[in-house]
């Protein structure tokens, strides 16, 4: 259909002046009667008179329908012995893998640790405490690892620079202790002063 029999539908409806040959055509082609039909369900719920051909219990209807067709069940699928087999070696190997990748892991860790503390003569290197502060006042270099000092004068740095931390530390410790001792003795002090 042309779209000026669509037009000259709409406005037979629309109650303008229209060929008479148009509404034979209407009466007699079943696209435009359908069209027709259309035009007019359209213009009934535009205007809101849509309660005399449209069924409220549509949503009702269906579900009984819906509930009244048989129920076709399907077979359950039963696993292949070789399906099962694979499952259950599936099952085992990954707590097995995972193992394996941790294994591994680990070796490559101890190996790694192992390479870097090993100078290249063969002289086990003390790994190296960071040191937030210069000690003595002197800037240590930026790398670690660069030195001008052959092997035996560094490691003997390395064990002085432990020697000296160690002594840090102990320092440390007791001042805490001290003044743990004094807090608790001027605590003591209030406690005596104070009335009762």
């Amino acid at each position: 259909m042309n779209e000026n029999k669509f037009e000259s539908l709409s406005a037979l409806l629309d109650n303008d002046n229209v060929e008479q040959t148009l509404l034979d055509e209407v009466s007699h082609d079943d696209k435009l009667s359908d069209t027709w039909s259309r035009y007019h369900l359209i213009g009934d719920i535009m205007r809101g008179d849509s309660s005399d051909f449209i069924d409220r219990e549509l949503s009702e209807n269906i579900a009984v329908a819906i509930a009244a067709e048989a129920t076709v069940l399907a077979p359950v699928a039963r696993p292949t012995i070789t399906q099962r087999v694979k499952a259950k070696v599936i099952q085992l190997s990954r707590p097995v893998g995972q193992f394996a990748i941790a294994a591994s892991a680990a070796g490559l860790m101890v190996l790694g640790v192992q390479q870097a503390n090993v100078a290249e003569e063969g002289q086990v290197v003390p790994t190296q405490v960071w040191q937030p502060l210069p000690m003595g006042g002197v800037a240590n270099p930026v790398s670690y690892n660069y030195s001008t000092q052959s092997l035996p004068t560094q490691k003997q740095s390395t064990i002085d620079r432990h020697q000296r931390l160690q002594a840090l530390l102990a320092d440390h410790n007791m001042q805490i202790k001290l003044q743990s001792k004094v807090a608790q003795e001027s605590a003591e002090e209030l406690v005596e002063t104070q009335p009762e």
